[in-house]
């Protein structure tokens, strides 16, 4: 991530660097007038479309802990603090120009003749979007790679099941993914159709599917990679179905480089050989036929965590095929790092299309572990689940706008880490 820095200019050589809170070292006094000769600017936060864009100040260098939009061009100060007794030229409220080459923040001691000027300069991403930066995804040994055959890793979000009446569905508006893109710097989302169980696919096919097309369709107009998840822990029980909606899915997005068909979500104990490649075979064919390019994502026995045996015999019929890598960091741990790597060491690819955090704080070491392997390994991942159901992994508390839009107080812990995450994972 490119950072946007603030360059500062001292005016007066002998005032004091600024010391952040309310400190005494920020309170310094002219000893003739008795009036503080502090001109600090102790914290800063702009707006930008609802989303705050956070300042660290340190030490002379003031940074931003995101970049801007490709297409942001105004942004609103949000909050100020500055040294006691001390006036800015600008104030809460303001509007900053961001095509302007310098924003000056003038800080007037108490006293009325110490200054300092901050000179803020912007910078901001030189891409439209993700996808307009990497385009067509494609599998290239162990690694997922962008159209300059670099290696990709993205972050992202995957919503909750689609089924009707399961609670999850009212966050599938196009508005959730824009706030995603926006204010969690979310790269990849993920539309999770639920199939067998109750109010799923089964039960309501246009429902279900239409929520989903919402999703998609969001990513595309967003610029963000979207997958398309057959949410299911029994895909081999409803193959025809299967093949049914990837056909209309392939039809209606395969000529759209955002696009990643998930085409079997969590396999239970049941064989790689046997079982899960048969049906994933089937299902790719149908695709293949329609959409030659973009990648196809296959589970894995035991919810899509041993991935060792789908490398030990991998699908060959077609390529750009990844294979689907589950963890919850309460439960997953070195192990299954452990197995992940000799799968990866065999030459295929893997894809963490869901994980979880502990849940209900943000110190979680385990998480720590799993997003530093992935960095070393260049594996994409969507953390579970754009949700406020009362459980670990939602990422807002119940009832939280289903807009978006949310402050820190919305945010569970698990919401606030996973949105850390994805703030911090293009850097």
């Amino acid at each position: 991530m490119r950072h946007i820095k603030l360059l500062i200019f001292f005016l007066i050589a002998s005032i004091y660097s600024c010391s952040v809170g309310d400190s005494d070292d920020d309170f310094q006094k002219d000893p003739i007038n008795d009036k503080s000769t502090s001109a600090n600017l102790i914290s800063l936060n702009i707006e930008y479309k609802s989303s705050i864009f956070n300042y660290t100040i340190n030490e002379g260098v003031v940074e931003m802990d995101r970049p801007m939009p490709f297409d942001a061009d105004e942004v609103i100060i949000k909050s100020m603090i500055i040294s006691s007794g001390a006036t800015s030229n600008k104030k809460v409220g303001d509007k900053l120009q961001i095509s302007s080459n310098v924003q000056e923040i003038v800080i007037t001691a108490e006293d009325g003749s110490t200054k300092k000027t901050y000179n803020l300069t912007f910078e901001v991403n030189d891409y439209t979007s993700i996808v307009d930066k990497h385009g067509l995804l494609q599998v290239n040994g162990n690694k997922i790679v962008d159209k300059n055959n670099e290696a990709v890793s993205l972050a992202g979000n995957s919503f909750f099941w689609t089924n009707n009446n399961w609670g999850g569905l009212k966050y599938y508006k196009a508005s959730v993914v824009s706030w995603l893109k926006l204010d969690w710097n979310t790269t990849i989302v993920r539309a999770a159709m639920g199939v067998e169980d109750s109010g799923g696919y089964l039960d309501d096919k246009l429902s279900n599917k239409n929520r989903l097309k919402v999703i998609v369709e969001a990513a595309i107009d967003q610029g963000l990679y979207v997958i398309i998840d057959w949410h299911s822990h029994h895909a081999e029980d409803n193959t025809e179905e299967a093949v049914e909606f990837f056909k209309e899915m392939a039809t209606l997005y395969g000529n759209h480089p955002n696009i990643i068909y998930e085409i079997y979500n969590e396999p239970l104990d049941v064989s790689w050989n046997t079982v899960i490649k048969p049906y994933a075979e089937t299902v790719i064919s149908a695709i293949r036929k329609i959409d030659p390019d973009n990648i196809i994502v296959v589970g894995t026995p035991e919810w899509s965590q041993k991935v060792d045996l789908a490398a030990n015999n991998p699908i060959t019929s077609s390529d750009n095929i990844a294979y689907t890598l589950h963890f919850y960091s309460v439960h997953h741990q070195q192990w299954l790092r452990d197995r992940a790597k000799i799968a990866l060491d065999k030459g295929i690819a893997l894809f963490i299309t869901e994980w979880g955090t502990i849940g209900y704080t943000q110190n979680d070491p385990e998480t720590d572990k799993w997003m530093k392997w992935c960095k070393e390994n260049s594996l994409s991942h969507c953390s579970w689940a754009v949700n406020d159901k009362v459980e670990e992994w939602s990422i807002v508390k119940e009832g939280a706008n289903s807009n978006g839009s949310w402050n820190d107080d919305k945010l569970t812990e698990s919401g606030k880490l996973t949105r850390s995450i994805n703030r911090k994972w293009l850097e």
